[in-house]
């Protein structure tokens, strides 16, 4: 089956569209309710909706029809009485963070940085009933960093990183080299860094709930808590 090729990504919208386009999907993927997504336009007609990197996949598979988006679109799972919005992260606060052998992180927007970059940064929604803000931060294969995602937004075009739902837990991967970032949503303002590998400027980084490693070398309870940033690297 040929795949629809009228979702354009639209990266030029302004940020009251964006805003509008967000309250008007629900915050989330239209199909699945996952609130990595990326803005894009409906197919055969005007307007622009919301999909995760997974279902925009199907779409472009030909394994989603445009009637069928246009329906997800009309009636977004999220505003859908079944959709349990505990198992994803919408909560109007900064959430508690379960990361490296440290105590919960409370107020910490951004846990780490790695020469300067920030690798994770969080930040509660623009309006209580949104999600929790997300940005991702990771190396490149020339080890540059780039944004994988950047407010919830996914901004890989070129098939470089994959997304995946799996459980509870957001999943990126590099589709060349180890590059890997994986969140696990523990509740609506609680979110653990399950597994957290890259490499920037030849510095190695890998994070767990436990503990964390910088070329090399191992450290438990280094982040700190209730700052803007918790570790500098």
């Amino acid at each position: 089956m040929v795949g629809l090729r009228v979702m354009p990504s639209l990266p030029d919208l302004t940020a009251e569209k964006r805003a509008e386009i967000r309250q008007a999907c629900g915050f989330a993927c239209v199909r699945c309710g996952v609130t990595i997504y990326r803005y894009l336009g409906l197919p055969d007609g005007p307007g622009a909706t919301l999909l995760c990197p997974t279902c925009h996949g199907l779409v472009e598979e030909g394994r989603l029809t445009a009637t069928q988006v246009h329906s997800f679109h009309a009636n977004p799972v999220v505003r859908q009485r079944h959709f349990a919005r505990d198992r994803l992260p919408f909560s109007a606060e900064l959430p508690q963070l379960i990361v490296g052998g440290s105590r919960l992180l409370r107020d910490t927007p951004i846990p780490i940085t790695l020469e300067g970059e920030p690798i994770l940064m969080f930040a509660p929604p623009r309006r209580t009933n949104g999600a929790t803000r997300i940005s991702v931060r990771l190396g490149a294969p020339d080890g540059d960093a780039m944004q994988v995602i950047d407010g919830n937004e996914w901004k890989p075009t070129d098939g470089g990183w994959h997304f995946l739902l799996r459980g509870d837990r957001y999943s990126m991967m590099a589709a060349r080299g180890d590059g890997l970032c994986v969140l696990r949503i523990v509740a609506r303002n609680r979110i653990a860094v399950e597994h957290l590998r890259t490499t920037i400027k030849g510095r190695r980084l890998e994070i767990t709930p436990d503990w964390l490693e910088i070329d090399g070398k191992r450290y438990v309870d280094r982040i700190g808590s209730g700052t803007l940033i918790g570790l500098e690297l």
